[in-house]
């Protein structure tokens, strides 16, 4: 069986056109599912394979006659083929429980059935017989058999619905062309609501989730968006209906069907969220909102200019946010998170250009990552700064006439932005698009200098920055901006600006880390920088300057003390996920290190308790429930946080699987828990219960060896490798086992999950990468490789410092 389809036999395969598929699916059984499928398509070739994974492939009938079934569990094997093929299919799938395909899930609530399905980027064949590659479009038409009960929705309207055999049989309009992965289909009793202003748009979510779904919230920005991308575009939007569904147990944050867009059900708050989140999610609607332009109207070749799409639709979400949403904040938040996301895997011996060398699915699944999003997002915030925000919109205008409903590669891009900008774009795509690496600005005085070396070739980044750079001077306690200019950078420069610090980039127009001389490093780690965006680019610095060993941890978690009161929520909450990874991983004496963070969440959640912060109390309780994790001694302090939660499941989990760390509550005060539960609260009292010492093993053992759901198994490994008296697991042993026996998705989150943390591991995974796992799937190596950059990294940060760091925050 060959699961993974190579970018060389994809090009192959391209050489035919596909008209159509007509897909029959009967979804009313409880483990499989029937499919009749009909493909017609066209060709100079007289054999190819069709793709599909499944239990049964029962009859192939090519051009009117029947032949022997070829199939080996992932290729159905066609030949004597005609230059016009129409090709029918008889087989039979099976439902997942991964999110992968097509996805069963029974809420424990009601015992109700809810199905949807997750394709990108290749499992699709899952679920029916495909051409199983974005550059072979076609027009789909569904009918699908569901219990009559049910509410059943494809990328297209409903036509007509017949009962048949205690059920009904939907068929819905065929589609415009698309990609197999874009198409998708969502079933079960799921709650509607629809939008009173225009009834395009409707929203779904689980019966049991509809008390808290914030509907209103959510059609005010879908529409505001809407209408921003058709002006941006000057392209109306094409898909007809507009449905976004909440979907359970996700492993994505969202998926850009057209016409039916899935989204993780963790945008359905059902207790106090933070602005951060609410921002998250607006960020969400409006990156796959222009996901209906960038890759469904316009779809990469092949998996390479994956970034044509996602680091598009990265930008156009935070840029749409700040146009159609209360959410003006989106490139702080931006900064903060994404941008750290980028710097990580770019800064790993695995990092790979924007314009990413794709050879197989394999390769395709993992490069949905930091470059391909926040990285590609970046480079094009600089590339409007370098061209105009003008210029690139009339490109883009360009691009989706010329290429609307087909495919386009990286050179059709440029020749649209080349000409409405008049610059030549090669040289800058090179530097920016085809290397590898992350610019440093150095900052001495009032000079800036670009440093940096490419992680693959070793060569000196020289990348063109076109960036604004502001003078900060202290007014009152704060950094204010009193002087600006704006720069064009390759090499180096200098700024003539008042302000004791200078600080480049400080509209986060460009993908840079900032690094400033010790003295302005000073100012700033004590005093706070008053305008957003230019703080999150400071922060950002300071947290790579950690992890390069530039910083001292323990200046990085003072600072963070002294600034406990951060109002931005999304820069807060990355600041203390940063300080929670210096204690467990920086330190040499980790214990102290905890008591002393411990200390530090105590003190900051009181005060935002005294400042009826709502955000600052929900982030610093969380952390408060996580430093406690590590400590039986925090047992008082996180009863007390538990005894203010009023209503909010959620909140309530976080503490106890805190406590449950260190066994300071009993299953049977977890079990007491459970009353009607929710899916959220099974999945975190299992959580809870894998959490409490002594029961990890058996926790382990049942995430490999049962067939759970991707959640539900996440939960368990989650406990099993809880921090406090942490067991040990045979990683290295399991590692190829894991990878051929299960679905990526599944094995990439038991490997993650597992990846030993000490500093014996350097040892361990050298030798596995020079033996056992020399010709492992680069997938799989991938895996091990940034776990040792990872183990790597902890030891520099520790050694560097030894001798240094001390925790001891300031007194407020």
């Amino acid at each position: 069986m060959t699961e993974n389809l190579t970018r060389e036999e994809a090009a192959t395969r391209s050489n035919f056109t596909i008209d159509s598929y007509r897909v029959l699916l009967d979804v009313r059984g409880e483990d499989t599912f029937d499919i009749e499928e009909t493909l017609t398509f066209s060709g100079q070739r007289d054999e190819t394979f069709l793709d599909f994974i499944g239990v049964e492939v029962s009859k192939v009938i090519i051009n009117g006659t029947d032949t022997e079934v070829d199939w080996d569990g992932s290729r159905i094997y066609l030949k004597g083929l005609a230059e016009e093929n129409t090709v029918t299919v008889h087989a039979r799938g099976i439902f997942s429980n991964s999110g992968e395909g097509l996805h069963r899930f029974v809420d424990p609530v009601d015992n109700s059935v809810y199905l949807y399905t997750q394709y990108e980027p290749a499992d699709c064949r899952r679920v029916f017989p495909t051409m199983e590659q974005p550059n072979l479009k076609a027009s789909f038409t569904f009918e699908i058999t569901a219990p009559e009960e049910w509410a059943v929705l494809t990328n297209t309207e409903e036509v007509s619905a017949t009962e048949v055999d205690g059920g009904v049989r939907h068929v819905f309009a065929p589609t415009k062309r698309l990609s197999t992965y874009l198409t998708a289909l969502v079933a079960g009793p799921y709650h509607e609501v629809r939008s009173e202003k225009d009834p395009r748009f409707g929203i779904f979510c689980r019966q049991s989730l509809a008390e808290y779904l914030d509907h209103e919230e959510i059609f005010d920005i879908s529409l505001s968006g809407l209408d921003v991308f058709e002006k941006a575009f000057n392209y109306p939007y094409t898909w007809g209906k507009y449905d976004q569904v909440f979907v359970p147990e996700y492993n994505l944050g969202a998926m850009e069907n057209p016409g039916l867009v899935t989204f993780t059900e963790q945008y359905i708050f059902r207790g106090q969220s933070t602005r951060a989140q609410r921002a998250g999610r607006a960020n969400t609607i409006l990156h796959e909102m222009s996901h209906m332009w960038f890759g469904d109207l316009v779809t990469p070749v092949w998996w390479d200019d994956l970034w044509l799409k996602e680091s598009f639709a990265e930008y156009m979400g935070a840029w749409a946010s700040t146009q159609a949403t209360e959410y003006t904040e989106a490139w702080v938040a931006f900064t903060a998170r994404r941008a750290a996301w980028a710097f990580l895997n770019d800064n790993r011996p695995t990092t790979h250009p924007i314009v990413a060398d794709i050879v197989d699915l394999e390769a395709a699944d993992q490069a949905f990552d930091g470059i391909t999003y926040a990285k590609g997002a970046a480079t094009l915030r600089q590339l409007v700064a370098y061209v105009s925000e003008e210029a690139f919109f009339e490109g883009a205008r360009i691009y989706f006439k010329r290429h609307e409903f087909g495919n386009a590669s990286l050179d059709d891009l440029l020749v649209a932005l080349e000409e409405t900008s008049g610059r030549d774009l090669r040289a800058w795509a090179e530097q920016w698009l085809h290397a590898t690496g992350a610019s440093f600005i150095e900052v001495n005085g009032k000079s800036l200098t670009q440093t940096g070396t490419q992680p693959l070739s070793g060569e000196a980044i020289v990348r063109p920055h076109r960036i604004s750079v502001g003078g900060y001077s202290r007014e009152g306690a704060e950094l204010v901006r009193v002087d600006s200019t704006t720069v064009e950078l390759t090499n180096t420069a200098e700024v003539d600006l008042e302000g004791d610090v200078i600080i480049p980039n400080d509209e986060a127009q460009t993908y840079a880390i900032v690094a400033l001389d010790e003295q302005q490093l000073e100012t700033v780690l004590t005093t706070r920088i008053a305008d957003p965006l230019a703080r999150s680019v400071v922060w950002s610095g300071l947290w790579e300057a950690v992890r390069d060993s530039r910083l001292d941890p323990a200046r990085y978690v003072e600072a963070v003390s002294r600034f406990h009161s951060e109002p931005d929520s999304t820069l807060l909450g990355q600041m203390i996920r940063n300080c929670q990874y210096i204690v467990e991983h920086y330190t040499m004496d980790p214990d102290t290190a905890r008591t002393i963070w411990l200390g530090i969440c105590d003190d900051s959640w009181r005060v935002a308790i005294d400042d009826q912060d709502q955000d600052r109390i929900y982030l610093w309780r969380s952390a408060l429930a996580v430093a406690g994790a590590a400590l039986p001694e925090a047992e008082d302090l996180l009863r007390e946080a538990l005894d203010t939660v009023r209503g909010d499941r959620d909140e309530r989990w976080k503490l106890l699987i805190g406590l449950a760390s260190t066994g300071s509550v009993s299953e049977a005060d977890l079990e007491a828990e459970l009353i009607n539960p929710s899916e959220a609260d099974i999945v975190a009292h299992s959580q809870a219960v894998a959490s409490i010492p002594g029961n990890r093993r058996e926790a382990y053992r049942r995430a490999l060896e049962e067939s759970l759901s991707n959640n539900r198994m996440s939960a368990l490994l989650a406990g099993a490798t809880a921090t406090y008296e942490a067991e040990e697991y045979p990683f290295f042993s399991i590692a190829l086992p894991v990878w051929r026996e299960r679905t990526q998705e599944l094995a990439e989150r038991i490997l993650y999950a597992l990846f030993p943390q000490g500093e014996e591991t350097i040892e361990q995974a050298q030798e596995w990468l020079e033996g056992d796992g020399t010709n492992a799937p680069s997938a799989l190596r991938k895996i091990v490789l940034d776990g040792l950059d990872s183990r790597l990294r902890d030891k520099r940060v520790r050694d560097t410092f030894a001798g240094t760091t001390r925790f001891l925050p300031e007194e407020r």
